[in-house]
């Protein structure tokens, strides 16, 4: 019996030496997997170069800043109805605007929506692209901004407004941006000083679609709280205004948008439906806001519908704007993107899709019937 028990205590101690060992290594694999990469880094010397590469931003004649009154968007207290689209160079979209956009193919497209009498443009600003060493704060790689500094200048030069949108493609997982992370911070700065004189912005749109973080798409898993996402953007608001006192702030929000109402100029709403429902969202909006309105992003694919659909249904929404007297509209998109320059090599060619054909124009810049 006795050596039975001695047994049974030999036995039962492994188990818990095996056990304890067992919550260790699963306690340090889900720190380590927890734990984020370090950011990188540069040096004082690196830092000084790279800032010394990069030229100060030389702002436009554009005359006067768009301000907002009575619910419209004003310059020198005429109304501004904002009638644009949101930009991306046809064969430079996503990724690729601030790495590889090539101005003369840039110019070529703003003189054919300029002759279109469009007036306002939307554009998005990615940090990775713009910044290296994140560690190090706001480390500007200047190339990236000399082809931004050209992209606005050129847009000014064609009279055009621009929305600059803020945090696109942002880091959501290592170090999440609604944890508003220091080196953001800096970025935010940098890029709100270096155009706050410059007259051709319409408004800083500080995230695209940042609803989406929490949860309003069912099928996009939630990534951060409903009150984290906005304390970010009250947060961000003050700090921007805290920068730049000129220029309207705004958040397209994709469906929470009455959210935003305490921290911005204007309101900002998406709309991927037709005109009845688009009629109710603005009505619901007007009864919870006395600021502008504005349809920043709609738009129709042609690979979901006919060429015809596709002009008949942008024209319904646009007369509901015009009937509602919000501040205005901005389709998405400018132009279709060929399959060959929305991939990341090597995965090239991208799969076609209806993303690629919610243009007004075709890659070959002829015009669809909505425009």
């Amino acid at each position: 019996m006795y050596k039975r028990l001695g047994l049974t205590i030999f036995l039962l101690s492994i188990s818990l030496v095996l056990f304890a060992f067992y919550i260790s290594t699963a306690q340090q694999d889900q720190s380590e997997s927890i734990t984020p990469p370090a950011l990188d880094t540069c040096s004082d010397a690196e830092i000084s170069e790279a800032l010394d590469a990069l030229p100060a931003y030389e702002p436009t004649e554009t005359s006067a800043y768009v301000t907002h009154s009575n619910r419209q968007f004003t310059i020198d207290s005429d109304v501004f109805y904002a009638k644009g689209v949101n930009y991306y160079p046809s064969r430079y979209p996503w990724r690729r605007f601030l790495t590889e956009s090539d101005l003369t193919a840039v110019e070529e497209e703003l003189n054919l929506l300029r002759d279109t009498h469009l007036n306002t443009l939307r554009i998005f600003l990615w940090n990775e692209a713009l910044f290296t060493c994140p560690g190090s704060g706001a480390v500007p790689i200047a190339d990236n901004f000399r082809r931004l500094d050209g992209i606005i200048q050129l847009a000014a030069q064609y009279g055009f407004r621009l929305i600059v949108t803020l945090n696109d493609l942002a880091d959501l997982q290592d170090y999440p941006l609604h944890d508003n992370p220091a080196y953001v911070q800096a970025q935010t700065t940098f890029i709100v000083e270096r155009y706050r004189n410059e007259a051709a912005i319409l408004a800083w749109d500080l995230r695209n679609e940042g609803d989406i973080d929490y949860g309003t798409i069912s099928t996009v898993p939630a990534k951060a709280t409903r009150e984290a996402v906005l304390n970010w953007l009250g947060e961000t608001a003050s700090l921007v205004r805290s920068l730049d006192s000129q220029h309207m702030i705004t958040a397209g929000w994709l469906y929470d948008n009455e959210a935003t109402i305490p921290y911005v100029n204007f309101v900002s709403f998406h709309h991927w439906i037709g005109e009845a429902e688009a009629y109710e969202r603005i009505l619901n909006l007007q009864e919870a806001t006395d600021k502008p309105i504005l349809l920043q992003e709609f738009g129709y694919s042609t690979q979901r519908m006919d060429e015809a659909s596709q002009a008949r249904t942008i024209g319904e929404v646009i007369d509901v704007v015009e009937k509602t007297h919000i501040a205005g509209w901005l389709i998405w998109t400018a132009f279709d993107f060929p399959t060959d320059a929305t991939c990341v090599p090597p995965n090239c060619p991208s799969p076609d899709n209806a993303e690629h054909h919610f243009g007004l124009w075709y890659v070959d810049y002829s015009p669809k019937p909505a425009v």
